[in-house]
């Protein structure tokens, strides 16, 4: 006969049981949604490194709904949604503030966000051009090369005011206005008449630059007495060397290159293609005619590229570089 206190003990050892198996299952459960979440973190980060920053989110957004608590798909969310929506960006890093705000290890990375938080919100609004849906993914950039240098080069006013001044030949007036017109389409310039009414100046002057250079663009910080207070000014200077008889051509890639400087990009592509190419490029064409001697010619790069856009745009969209979590 079984007496009471056995059946109670057989009862208390399957309840037991039942909650140990109800354990093991919501703890593989739990797993799971972990190894999803860090599947689509992963995929996320893929995506962002190629420029595909709208699908990008859309990854680091699945990681979160499996794991609310994924500071890290936080972090990258908002860096991706920089180059999508700022208001957008701004609700990503303030719900990473708070998912991280109590993790040791992510203590600097909070307190840096708060920062970042501050500068994007403070960020100038820009024209449609210079908005990120105007990043073409497929063409990529040049940013991660540019960016240390060029952090807190970018303008804080618009437009941005121009003097070309007066270049001694024609045709270097030509291909500089074309340079001119070329970026004003892209960036918001404005010319001005005079030099000390302009924030990016233009001269032509012999120079000792070494042989192969051809221009150069410095920054100046003007200090000038305002109403008995002391103001600075910054001031891009672009000096053109006249050691060289450059056509009309080049004088245009010349100036281009050096306006991208002057607008922030402070460094230069890897491509031969971008007009951000640290040696102005020459391109030989041969022209397929039936005869004896071939026809050849050369032609310049004569705009930036949709990779150059690409990196000024994600210059003038993201509050200074952020390297994203792995």
């Amino acid at each position: 006969m079984t007496c009471k206190k056995d059946v109670r003990r057989s009862l208390n050892l399957l309840a037991l049981a039942l909650l140990g198996w109800a354990a093991l299952g919501s703890g593989a459960a739990y797993s799971a949604d972990i190894e999803k979440a860090r599947a689509a973190y992963r995929e996320g980060n893929g995506l962002f490194d190629e420029g595909s920053f709208a699908e990008a989110a859309a990854a680091y957004n699945r990681a979160i709904a499996e794991n609310p608590q994924y500071a890290e798909a936080y972090h990258n969310l908002g860096l991706a949604e920089e180059m999508l929506d700022r208001k957008q960006a701004l609700e990503s890093w303030k719900k990473f503030v708070d998912v991280a705000s109590g993790q040791e290890a992510l203590k600097f990375d909070v307190a840096r966000v708060r920062a970042r938080m501050q500068i994007l919100e403070a960020l100038l609004p820009l024209p449609e051009s210079m908005q990120p849906g105007h990043y073409v993914s497929s063409a990529g950039d040049y940013y991660w090369q540019i960016s240390r240098n060029s952090e807190g080069e970018e303008w804080n006013h618009l437009p941005v005011k121009v003097f070309l001044g007066s270049a001694p030949e024609m045709k270097w007036q030509q291909g500089t206005r074309e340079a001119y017109d070329v970026w004003s389409a892209l960036f918001p310039l404005q010319q001005v008449a005079l030099p000390q009414d302009a924030d990016i100046r233009m001269s032509w002057e012999r120079s000792d630059l070494d042989e192969g250079h051809a221009g150069e663009e410095m920054d100046w910080v003007q200090i000038k007495p305002v109403g008995g207070a002391l103001s600075a000014r910054r001031v891009a200077f672009i000096s053109m060397d006249l050691n060289r008889r450059w056509s009309k051509d080049e004088m245009r890639a010349i100036v281009l290159h050096e306006i991208g400087h002057a607008l922030g990009i402070k460094g230069h592509s890897d491509s031969k293609k971008d007009i951000m190419f640290w040696q102005m490029q020459e391109k030989a064409r041969q022209l397929p005619l039936p005869g004896p001697i071939p026809l050849f010619w050369r032609s310049l790069v004569k705009q930036p590229s949709q990779r150059d856009i690409n990196t000024l745009i994600r210059l003038y969209n993201h509050p200074g570089s952020s390297v994203r979590f792995r």
